[in-house]
């Protein structure tokens, strides 16, 4: 997250060695040896402030300034990837399908499959191991208009993606259920923002009735994994669903959360509770791991853990 001149949000704690070799995440996830890496959206910002990307010559040139550093490269070399876009590796800041405003969306949309192993459509659901079975959903090919009045007929999955969502998890018997979503479903957010399930004006009526839907069908063990934040929590929603959000990747793109009551942000009531969140700006990631318990991890870039739950 970065300023009208480019400023970072976070403090700028790159060293030299960093910016020759890339995000320090990359080598410290490394040694941890994981099955598996899912990427959570905004792999790239095609509406950096420094550098706006438009035309595809420009979009793949993001694609591959990124994934040149020697850390990512030795990283991808060792570990498979999922991955899912979000707006600002789809088209620009909070990025919908309505306005002709360049990239457009079939551009982003053709682009992100050009430039990473994602299958048409890009939703899906994998079983990963005896205990785990991931969803990831896709938030910008389907959504309704961000600025459309929020209720029963705004979406931001479609009622495709919907109900393949509802199909599939009743229909599994995996121990432990996690969707990964590029955008928040529980927050809190920032108030002014309208365009992820967690905003005020955003698309929190299709959240709520997923919900309740998840509590009617008695869904068990279900986590909601998220990116988009630029932060790192772990809030629980009134209906009980855990949402863990893994933050930046590196410290400068980072900031301070919203606080549960702050009259700023999406849950003014304070309703959510929330278990951790960052103290401090920091990057880093969410460690998970699945067997017959489930452990979530908040580490910062360099492996230092930060909160620890296990289910």
């Amino acid at each position: 997250m970065l300023g009208k001149k480019g400023k970072a949000s976070g403090p700028e704690t790159a060293t030299s060695e960093d910016k020759r070799l890339g995000f320090p995440s990359f080598e410290t996830m490394l040694k941890l040896r994981p099955d598996f890496f899912i990427g959570t959206g905004d792999i790239v910002y095609y509406d950096h402030p420094l550098r706006v990307a438009k035309t595809v010559p420009q979009l793949r040139k993001c694609w591959h300034e990124q994934f040149r550093f020697p850390r990512m490269i030795e990283f991808f070399r060792h570990v498979p990837t999922y991955w899912s876009k979000d707006d600002h590796d789809f088209r620009y800041n909070e990025g919908d399908n309505t306005s002709s405003e360049l990239p457009l969306p079939k551009t982003g949309i053709d682009m992100f499959r050009e430039q990473l192993p994602v299958p048409s459509p890009s939703y899906r659901t994998h079983r990963v191991g005896k205990n785990l079975q991931i969803w990831l959903t896709e938030g910008r090919d389907y959504r309704s208009p961000n600025e459309m009045a929020d209720g029963p007929g705004k979406s931001l999955w479609g009622t495709k993606q919907r109900e393949w969502l509802k199909a599939t998890l009743k229909a599994s018997d995996a121990k432990w259920k996690i969707i990964i979503s590029p955008t928040p479903m529980v927050g809190p957010d920032d108030k002014k923002k309208i365009d992820n399930h967690a905003d005020i004006s955003g698309f929190r009526h299709e959240a709520d009735a997923f919900f309740a839907w998840l509590q009617e069908n008695k869904i068990d063990n279900l986590k909601l994994i998220c990116g988009d934040r630029h932060w790192q929590y772990h809030s629980i929603h009134p209906s009980g669903i855990e949402e863990f959000a893994c933050g930046a990747l590196n410290d400068e793109n980072s900031r301070m959360g919203v606080a549960p009551g702050d009259k700023k942000g999406s849950d003014p009531q304070a309703l959510i509770k929330q278990e951790y969140t960052s103290p401090t700006p920091n990057g880093g990631f969410l460690q998970i791991t699945a067997g017959d318990e489930l452990v979530l991890e908040h580490l910062d870039s360099r492996g230092k853990q930060l909160h620890r739950v296990i289910r």
